[in-house]
């Protein structure tokens, strides 16, 4: 399952309301080009927060827990990357459909629309075309 999504929230977001962090522990988050650049603008270096697999970058997790979770909190909420913003909308690879995560315990207080789903299959497009090009480049180097 990628984890990634959009999902329109109700004034309060639940995460924050409730003070949940499940979302971030042992994250499998996708990064775009403009989240490692938003976050390396706060002061962040590139080796510290991203691991580069086969040309998808992901967030770094550390002892389990997304490297900026402390526990309790997103010490970069307001810069956080744009998979971490749309959460719990996710894309089910193995069946090909958008779905709220499971693995969310407040899915259902989050509302989808139709226009959340065309932003997610935008968002999983700008990731498969930033990893073909990383490969070429690579390649070519």
């Amino acid at each position: 399952m990628v984890v990634l999504g959009y999902c329109r929230k109700s004034m309060v977001n639940p995460c924050v309301k409730y003070g949940c962090v499940k979302c971030c522990v042992e994250t499998e988050m996708l990064l775009l080009e403009e989240d490692v650049e938003r976050i390396m603008r706060t002061g962040f270096e590139y080796e510290y927060f991203v691991v580069n697999r086969d040309g998808w970058l992901y967030l770094k997790n550390v002892k389990g827990m997304c490297v900026f979770n402390d526990g309790e909190k997103c010490l970069i909420y307001e810069n956080r990357p744009l998979g971490c913003r749309l959460y719990p909308l996710v894309y089910d690879e193995d069946q090909g459909i958008i779905t709220l995560d499971e693995y969310c315990p407040y899915r259902e207080e989050f509302k989808v629309s139709r226009a959340d789903r065309d932003k997610l299959f935008s968002l999983i497009k700008r990731l498969e075309e930033e990893r073909r090009l990383r490969i070429i480049q690579k390649f070519e180097k």
